[in-house]
């Protein structure tokens, strides 16, 4: 399970356009695709306003003609009689490619459907039901529940459940060994009110019993930010979380606006558990962070496949803000001319996290990167509605100024920057006795010695490792195999 995030692209497609009134060809025939407008909004449930009412047959056709039509490898998709599978998300999940990297993984790995009320009401808000809590499981026995973080003013918060501590039992059972489905409703709750009993270890080992009932949680992006003295040095630290969230946009000016009127000499982003969002507030804080050396540079150029390749497009550096989610679009952005940023990374690191990475080198501005290797995904997509569902499926791939986009493996913290996948840094594993944004929590020590040093601390190294987390992270109530909502905007 992974830290989630997430991120809207609304793009004019007419392929992905509204209902019509052409009456769909009937029958599966190999090979042929009818515009998946022509079964666009014809439902099996259908939603207020719309009209005909369709069937599974209709679902499953607008996704194989649609994916035809979008799918960055359309040509590697398979060909699925739409009347053979009665359930269109798993008539969805079918419909990827199932070609292997050079190391065996999934060439796809972010497929996925999503309630859509559910999925635009949180990017817009930052709102869920939950305890405020991230919580790192693994999934098959014998597990362990640990907090990551929990979020400021949250039940979990009030109840002292914090970073570091072990979940051992909810409603009796077993973290270790018990039913995944029951603990899952326990530590993932769908509605507000649930009472649920855990029986919880502190970092200081000692064991309690509490009762929570679920909330709802306000997400905040940017969880913590400081300014920390080191010698004659001021060094800006920064736990951003999440590009998805809208109100991401005005906390990272006002954090940014902040570190500049504090003149600060350093700045470490800790990007550990944020697993992407919206490319173009990842173009702007890279704009804040390099400043008026880097404006009009290239941050990334998307390429889709080639019967979309009129949406070809590019992010640049800019001194104003582009995003318009909650600050408007224009504002001049602060900035901190800075020479260099230090990146916290592990395995939930992704997507516009990612994009940051690679856009920030393509200008040769410096990275280094402490923690271990990131998720891998130079990809992105549109989310895009149909019958109350969001369907995300790949359709670009974002490439730096200088054309770099292979880092399918992710980056690696490194000896030396190869100018690819290998990045400068220092390979360390995350550090749940601490609290984050602690001077004395692993990852930003390193960070903070390598500061002061201009090398890696003994007890961490140089490598092409992935000395991270061995439990992966899952924020809120959704549950997947991979750190989605990885979509890029």
């Amino acid at each position: 399970m992974k830290v989630f995030v997430l991120v809207l692209i609304i793009l004019s497609i007419s392929a992905c356009g509204g209902s019509s009134s052409k009456q769909p060809q009937d029958g599966w025939v190999v090979g042929v695709h009818m515009p998946s407008r022509d079964y666009a909004n014809r439902c099996i449930t259908p939603l207020e306003h719309q009209d005909p009412v369709g069937d599974y047959v209709d679902e499953n056709n607008w996704i194989r003609s649609w994916s035809h039509e979008t799918y960055l490898w359309y040509d590697e998709l398979p060909d699925i009689d739409p009347a053979t599978v009665n359930n269109p998300i798993e008539y969805f999940n079918k419909m990827k490619t199932s070609a292997k990297t050079e190391n065996g993984l999934p060439k796809d790995r972010f497929h996925y459907a999503e309630n859509a009320q559910e999925l635009n009401e949180y990017s817009e808000t930052g709102v869920l039901v939950g305890y405020g809590v991230a919580i790192s499981i693994n999934k098959t026995p014998p597990r362990k529940a640990i907090i990551v973080y929990s979020e400021p003013d949250s039940i979990a918060a009030q109840n002292n459940i914090k970073r570091g501590t072990e979940i051992t039992s909810v409603n009796g059972e077993m973290i270790a060994d018990g039913n995944w489905n029951a603990l899952s409703a326990g530590l993932f709750p769908s509605e507000l009110g649930e009472s649920h009993t855990f029986e919880i270890k502190d970092p200081n080992k000692l064991t309690r019993k509490v009762e929570i009932r679920s909330t709802q949680i306000n997400e905040k992006p940017v969880h913590t930010d400081k300014v920390i003295m080191q010698d004659d040095q001021k060094i800006g630290y920064v736990l951003l979380n999440s590009f998805y969230i809208a109100t991401a946009e005005k906390q990272l000016i006002d954090t940014i606006e902040n570190f500049s009127k504090e003149n600060i000499d350093e700045l470490v982003l800790d990007l550990r558990y944020n697993s992407g969002g919206i490319i173009s507030l990842s173009a702007d804080l890279g704009a804040m962070i390099a400043g008026e050396s880097a404006v009009g540079d290239v941050f990334t150029e998307l390429t889709y496949n080639d019967k979309l390749s009129i949406e070809n497009s590019r992010y640049i550096f800019s001194s104003t803000s582009s995003s318009n989610l909650t600050v408007a679009k224009g504002t001049r952005l602060p900035t901190l001319d800075l020479q260099r940023v230090y990146i916290l990374s592990t395995n939930e690191t992704a997507s516009a996290s990612e994009y940051l990475i690679n856009g920030l080198r393509g200008i040769d501005f410096e990275v280094v990167l402490i923690g271990g290797k990131t998720t891998g995904k130079p990809y992105g997509w549109e989310d895009t509605e149909n019958c109350g569902t969001i369907y995300s499926t790949i359709q670009f791939k974002g490439k730096n100024a200088k054309g770099f986009s292979d880092y399918i493996d992710g980056f690696v913290p490194s000896a030396e920057d190869n100018g690819r996948d290998q990045v400068s840094g220092c390979s360390v594993s995350d550090d749940l006795n601490h609290l984050l944004g602690d001077k004395n929590e692993k990852m930003l020590a390193t960070a903070l010695y390598h500061i002061k040093n201009n090398e890696c601390p003994i007890g961490s190294h140089n490598s092409s490792g992935n000395p991270t987390l061995p439990l992966s992270a899952d924020n809120g109530r959704i549950i997947r195999p991979y750190p989605t909502r990885l979509i890029l905007q």
